[in-house]
Order: structure tokens, then C-alpha cells, then sequence
């Protein structure tokens, strides 16, 4: 489930975003794209298809929320039809191999060590969470920053962090960073948070419910 803001995101950040899923090894999936308010210009939803053929939902809310997003992942929660939700801003990239990943971790059963010669194996997750690589951040070792534009034109480069999710709290986990079942937002009541930082509040505490397997692999990018 992709989100778009009109005015803050241009067509070729959101091009790259949408290729990144086309480009997906993995193809059993589909995209809704929501664009928060009235668009500036209509969306061409023929010439984004084209882009991504995943696309099946290209949607302009009524009203600007103005809210992170957050409204619109609650609203692609109830509107989904896979069993598993992506969380994905469209200035985000997944690598291609990103999605094949995630389903094979999802459907795997969860073994748990108790000793050398102990073992326990659990039914699939409910839950995954993945690194990614956090473009523009900083860190002093106590907070992390994101780095102003200029910077980054003196260095000739993106500085760039992985950021793990582990642990998932807010400020160590990116909206994008943690994939759900779908049955189980909706048990959860959906994406109940509009704070600027829900993301790392809500992951926390859903972590702490229903575990999650932690993917050792970095997955996508953050820009």
C-alpha cells in the first residue's frame, strides 16, 4: 500500500518508487496507491499502470489529511485483498528480490532455541520486520538526525544508515519496516495512531503481542 503527497513528492521520486515495485521478482501482490487531497493536476492512472502493472487502486482522498499518511494506511488496511500489508511511502524503493523475501519469511515456521538440544517450532508469523538503508541519516550515538540537502551536495553523496527495527520503538523503525497480516491490523482496529511518530509506537507494542521474525537482510531504502 503506497502513499503520495501532492506537492511534496515529484512524478520521477514517484516513477522510481512504483519501478522498484514493478521490478519485484516476487509477483503475487497487488498495489494501492493513495494520494493524500485533490491532486494539483489529475493523476494519469493509465500511464502509471504502465508503470507498475501491480497497480489495481489509484485513489485521491476527498480532503488533504495532512496526517504522515496515517489515514490512508488505515484506509488501505480495509481495502486490501492480500493476507500480508507493505507499508510503502512512494520516495521509498524495495530491492527487487524484497517481496520474495518477505513471503518466504512469512511462511515459514518460527523455530525457538531453548537449550543446545531444545527446540520449539511456531506456527508462520504474524509479523516480519526488515532492515532497511535510511538515506540522509546521522548519528552522534545518542540521537539521529537527517542531514539538510546542502550537505549532501558537499559530500557528493547520500549519507546513509541501516536501520534495523531491533529494536522496533519509535525513531529505531520506519513505517515500511514492518509487515502484518492483514486480519491481524484489522483485529488491531487498523492504524489507530495519526501522530507524526505513530509508526514506532504502534510497532512496539504490536512486537511486543505477537512477536515478529527479523530479517537479517537489507530489503529497501528510506530517502
Amino acid at each position: 500500500m503506497a502513499v503520495h503527497y501532492d506537492g511534496v513528492v515529484d512524478d520521477a521520486t514517484l516513477h522510481r518508487g512504483l519501478g522498484s515495485l514493478q521490478a519485484q521478482t516476487f509477483r503475487d501482490f497487488e498495489v494501492l496507491l493513495y494520494h493524500d487531497g485533490p491532486p494539483r493536476r489529475p493523476l494519469r492512472s493509465d500511464d502509471l499502470v504502465r508503470r507498475c502493472d501491480r497497480l489495481t487502486r489509484v485513489t485521491a482522498t476527498e480532503r488533504r489529511y495532512a496526517d504522515w499518511g496515517h489515514s490512508l494506511r488505515d484506509r488501505g488496511i480495509r481495502e486490501a485483498r492480500g493476507d500480508y500489508i507493505v507499508h510503502f511511502n512512494v520516495d521509498n524503493i524495495l530491492y527487487p528480490f524484497a517481496l520474495g523475501e518477505l513471503d518466504r519469511e512469512l511462511r515459514s515456521l518460527r523455530p525457538v532455541f531453548f537449550s543446545d538440544d531444545m527446540i520449539a517450532v511456531f506456527d508462520p508469523a504474524d509479523i516480519v520486520v526488515f532492515p532497511i538503508l535510511m538515506r540522509g541519516m546521522g548519528t552522534n550515538g545518542h540521537v539521529a538526525w537527517r542531514h539538510r540537502a546542502n550537505v549532501e551536495r558537499l559530500l557528493g553523496r547520500v549519507p546513509a544508515m541501516i536501520m534495523t527495527g531491533l529494536p522496533p520503538r519509535p525513531g529505531n523503525i520506519d513505517c515500511m519496516q514492518l509487515v502484518m497480516r492483514r486480519t491481524t491490523w484489522l483485529a488491531e482496529g487498523g492504524w489507530t495512531d495519526r501522530s507524526e511518530r505513530s509508526d514506532g509506537k504502534l510497532y512496539e507494542g504490536l512486537v511486543a503481542r505477537y512477536g515478529a521474525k527479523h530479517v537479517t537482510m537489507v530489503l529497501g531504502e528510506h530517502w
